[in-house]
């Protein structure tokens, strides 16, 4: 179950555990998935680069948490107000902060934050970050804060190979109601950058143009004419 947040934070009803192509995250996936059905107790870091697969992970961690009360709360969305939302979170079962490195030298959060993980600690209910960088490398102006974040075990998530982003094109075309042709797929990952989100922007290109000609199916002349 998803705690209901002071401000609208709304998860993606796509988003799970189970779409996330895991490459060389295999263990990390193992760890969220305990972490979902209460096998497993300790803290959690993830830290990787943009389009990586962080939000993916935290959201799908809370989705998956049927029997848990999960709260998912992106901090780049709401760094901009007071960090009193984040009283009452000590409560929830399960915790996923997601974008830590968004409230970096922000005095109030971090203290704040800094609080809030003392009392969850002590009641030991398990917590998720995700940030740009690991918690040793965040800016904090807070050292006890850092000291706190690095203790939960820390992943640094791994980008997809050739093959991984071939199942993320092949998986997402196909919630989208297409086939792609696997000459296509090998045409695309060899004229575009190796990069999940961009190569989804260029399958959501496709989808329209695929919509608008009524071909659910991607053949390569297709992608090709759509793309050049």
């Amino acid at each position: 179950m998803i705690t209901q947040l002071p401000l609208a934070v709304q998860l993606s009803p796509e988003i799970s555990l189970a779409d996330f192509i895991p490459g060389g995250n295999a263990q990390l996936l193992d760890q969220l998935n305990q972490l979902a059905h209460g096998e497993f107790r300790s803290n959690l870091f993830l830290s990787g680069p943009q389009a990586s697969g962080k939000s993916h992970l935290l959201m799908g961690l809370c989705a998956q948490a049927q029997t848990l009360n999960c709260a998912y709360l992106p901090l780049g969305e709401v760094k901009d107000h007071s960090p009193d939302i984040l009283q009452g979170l000590d409560q929830v079962d399960l915790l996923a902060l997601d974008d830590i490195h968004q409230i970096a030298g922000r005095k109030d959060w971090e203290e704040a934050l800094f609080v809030l993980f003392n009392q969850r600690q002590a009641m030991e209910r398990p917590m998720v970050f995700s940030a740009l960088q690991g918690p040793a490398q965040l800016p904090l102006e807070l050292s006890d804060l850092r000291s706190r974040l690095c203790w939960a075990g820390s992943y640094r998530i791994l980008p997809l190979d050739d093959d991984g982003l071939a199942e993320l094109l092949r998986q997402q075309a196909g919630k989208r109601g297409l086939v792609m042709d696997e000459v296509a797929i090998r045409w695309l990952l060899s004229r575009h950058q190796r990069n999940a989100r961009q190569l989804l922007n260029i399958l959501d290109t496709l989808d329209r143009a695929a919509l608008a000609a009524k071909k659910p199916r991607l053949t390569l002349p297709f992608v090709q004419a759509q793309l050049h």
